[in-house]
């Protein structure tokens, strides 16, 4: 009897284990953002969400959309339009911070309505937003593949890069993982000119949209091209749509501030915490003399070029093979997705959140035995070398050292998912 009532207990699932960590972690945790917001309203006037689309918001309804960008005449982001009405509007905000908003304009307009109430119960409102859609993207993950929707949602909790976005404010959840895990859904069910209409939301996020980009070259080069017709498509009407709301001078504006986006990086003109940006070529141009930094930023986008062309290259031969078609896109979507922050000319930390991923593939149960453990080892490595980077810089003195350590995790992870895909599918 005794031996019949062991059998009958469940055995211990380790699987559990973080699952129950994420889940009294992530309920924690917007338990505090939500109490911090009311109980210190002033305490995100910094934040990238309050600094940047709650003020491009305001001057969007109160008629001032002229102020979102330096005007033509302007060489710097400092003391700028929009810079100004940030400090007007947020008059805690320390004079030493610079306000920039070099979104598309049509992204102002989006939070337009946002802007209406003050700016903590619109930071509050929208981070509800932002959990609803990692809501939707953990449900839009878990039907293209083999994995728990509640799991994969408070999972998410202990992925670091998807805390610091929701404290923040920042637009990644939405306009970049959401649209990532819905085309790739559609995807899966053979929709792809649907798929290529919905990551076509990604370019709202340009330097996301190397993703989707990625996956329509290597869909390209092995003459398929549904993807990238439905990708055309979205950006063609999201082009119609801020020509119809925006006035073109405000346009204009807009692609001088792309232009003087180069202070970043070339001139040192705006200081930008260096361990948020997480971007290999950035960091090596952040790691330069600034007097160095022009004549090598050109040639070293050109080799990120290159290797995005390669990459791409290399993945229309598994295209070509005889795996299964949805094993084939999601071992190129990680591979686009892994090769993001070695590639991409600027990436935050924040904009790490869409890992996820590629990590729910990685982690998923439907690859051959064969492939299932490497995979899942790369997956783990990955996802606790880029949440154990958030500690560090939180808790030790920054040093300009520490995003190449990230980068050497993350490019020993994308060379050894190369040599799984050469093994398995040469």
């Amino acid at each position: 009897m005794l031996r019949a009532r062991i059998g009958g207990l469940k055995r211990f699932d380790p699987y559990r284990v973080p699952v129950f960590l994420g889940t009294v972690w992530g309920l924690a945790f917007v338990i505090l953002m939500v109490d911090t917001n009311l109980s210190e309203p002033n305490f995100f006037d910094q934040s990238d969400y309050v600094m940047t689309f709650y003020v491009a918001g305001h001057l969007v309804t109160s008629g001032q959309a002229s102020n979102l960008y330096p005007t033509l005449n302007q060489s710097s982001f400092a003391h700028s339009p929009f810079d100004r009405a940030a400090h007007l509007l947020l008059p805690k905000l320390p004079e030493q911070s610079t306000a920039v908003f070099m979104y598309t304009p049509l992204v102002a307009w989006i939070f337009a309505p946002l802007s209406k109430v003050s700016p903590h119960i619109s930071l509050l409102v929208w981070q509800t937003i932002s959990i609803l859609g990692l809501v939707l993207s953990a449900v839009f993950l878990s039907r293209a593949g083999k994995v728990k929707a509640s799991d994969l949602l408070f999972l998410s909790a202990l992925f670091f890069p998807i805390i610091a976005t929701l404290w923040a404010g920042q637009v990644s959840l939405v306009i970049g993982l959401l649209p990532l895990s819905a085309g790739y859904l559609l995807f899966t069910r053979g929709r792809r000119f649907l798929a290529g209409l919905v990551w076509s939301f990604l370019s709202l996020k340009p330097q996301l949209v190397f993703v989707p980009a990625f996956l329509i070259f290597a869909l390209a080069f092995a003459r398929r091209f549904e993807c990238c017709a439905g990708f055309v498509v979205g950006v063609a009407a999201l082009i119609i749509l801020n020509m119809t709301l925006v006035p073109m001078a405000v346009t204009l504006s807009w692609l001088h501030s792309l232009q003087l986006g180069e202070t970043f990086f070339s001139k040192g003109d705006y200081k930008i915490r260096d361990y948020l940006i997480t971007s290999l070529p950035a960091n090596i141009l952040l790691a330069l003399p600034a007097g160095l930094r022009a004549a090598v930023k050109w040639p070293l986008y050109g080799a990120a070029a290159t290797l995005w062309i390669t990459a791409a290259w290399y993945c229309r031969k598994l295209i070509d093979s005889n795996a299964h078609k949805f094993s084939k896109m999601s071992l190129i979507l990680i591979v686009a997705v892994i090769l993001l922050p070695i590639a991409s000319p600027y990436l935050l930390y924040y904009d790490l959140c869409i890992l996820l991923v590629a990590g729910t593939i990685l982690f998923g149960n439907g690859w051959p035995a064969s492939l299932s453990a490497p995979l899942k080892r790369i997956g783990l490595i990955g996802w606790a070398g880029i949440s154990i980077y958030m500690v560090v810089f939180m808790t030790l003195q920054a040093h300009s050292a520490q995003p190449f350590l990230l980068h050497a995790i993350l490019i020993g992870l994308f060379v050894k998912l190369i040599g799984i895909i050469d093994g398995a599918f040469a």
